[in-house]
């Protein structure tokens, strides 16, 4: 069985906004810069959280081409990656991941979100998944098939949004 896994995500924003990360998570560059006047702990040059504006479902859907969403009010995308494995019919693709709810009110429903990009850039598809009734301080392991040949698999962006009734 061969197993390869694709680091990483199509993430290049530099729009200072804290919602959108990088892959890795931690919304650094790789000289550990943020980009947008952090001092590392969350607070811009001025002292703010950078959360001045709530994201809606709207915004995670909408957003732009190689974004990463891996927080949504308490929701946070803690892990994920591109898996392609060898299958007997062809190679089984999937993102896998885990989002925990990291507040104390329950989400009745969550949904995580990828787009797909070939080595061109071009988006092949979009695919999601969903839970409901995710507890605060609970996490949820999630997988999404992904129906395109590996071949034509370069890169994902990746988000998270979810609902309280």
């Amino acid at each position: 069985m061969l197993t390869s896994v694709l680091a990483g995500c199509a993430s290049d924003d530099d729009s200072g906004d804290d919602e959108y990360q990088d892959a890795d998570g931690n919304g650094e560059d790789e000289n550990g810069d943020d980009g947008n006047g952090s001092d590392g702990n969350g607070d811009d040059a001025n002292g703010d959280d950078g959360d001045d504006e709530e994201l809606d479902e709207e915004d995670v859907e909408d957003r732009d081409e190689g974004e990463d969403v891996l927080e949504f009010g308490d929701l946070e995308i803690l892990e994920h990656e591109l898996v392609i494995e060898e299958g007997e019919f062809g190679d089984d693709i999937t993102v896998e991941g885990v989002i925990e709810n990291t507040g104390d009110e329950q989400f009745d429903y969550v949904e995580v979100g990828v787009r797909i990009y070939d080595p061109d850039g071009h988006q092949l598809d979009r695919y999601m998944t969903n839970t409901q009734d995710l507890d605060g301080d609970q996490t949820w392991a999630f997988d999404i098939m992904v129906l395109e040949d590996a071949e034509d698999v370069d890169d994902y962006d990746i988000g998270v949004s979810g609902s309280r009734y």
